[in-house]
């Protein structure tokens, strides 16, 4: 199953509320942790991931925080989901595939082309969504719980 992981999801929660606020003052972590009850020290590894990818700058001092390094239209959730999950690649056999090994692992593989052919569909599908289209679908239909109470997971 095509899951995020935790940290993936906690990178999407707090880019949402850096979106939220953008060309206002920085949020602080305190305010991402209490608006989607995120464990704090968790929650400062992933936005550590995502100032060192260039998607999050701090701020520093009384009224510092995360800020966005970019407009909330210029960055998707691609940006994000290959920031802190890595290459959108759907089997091991497309990870690395710029080494020999990788590209015999590839041609052995009896799958690969519809991997391959399916990791394109999903990463143009997480590069379609930009933070404004987040914010807008929010707006549009505002979730209540978290993506577990959704689910039922």
């Amino acid at each position: 199953m095509l899951k995020l992981s935790n940290k993936g999801i906690y990178g999407i929660k707090a880019l949402y509320e850096l979106a939220k606020n953008y060309g206002g003052d920085p949020v602080s972590l305190k305010n991402i942790t209490e608006q989607h009850d995120l464990p704090k020290q968790f929650l400062v590894q992933v936005l550590s991931s995502l100032r060192h990818s260039g998607l999050v700058v701090t701020k520093r001092g009384v009224n510092g925080g995360y800020i966005l390094a970019r407009p909330p239209g210029r960055i998707t959730i691609g940006d994000k989901v290959r920031s802190l999950e890595g290459p959108i690649a759907l089997c091991d056999c497309l990870q690395n595939t710029g080494s020999k090994q990788a590209n015999e692992r590839m041609k052995q593989c009896v799958t690969s082309e519809i991997y391959q052919r399916l990791s394109v569909m999903v990463e143009s599908a997480f590069d379609s969504f930009t933070l404004d289209d987040l914010m807008k679908i929010h707006v549009e239909s505002p979730a209540v719980g978290t993506c577990a109470t959704l689910t039922g997971n």
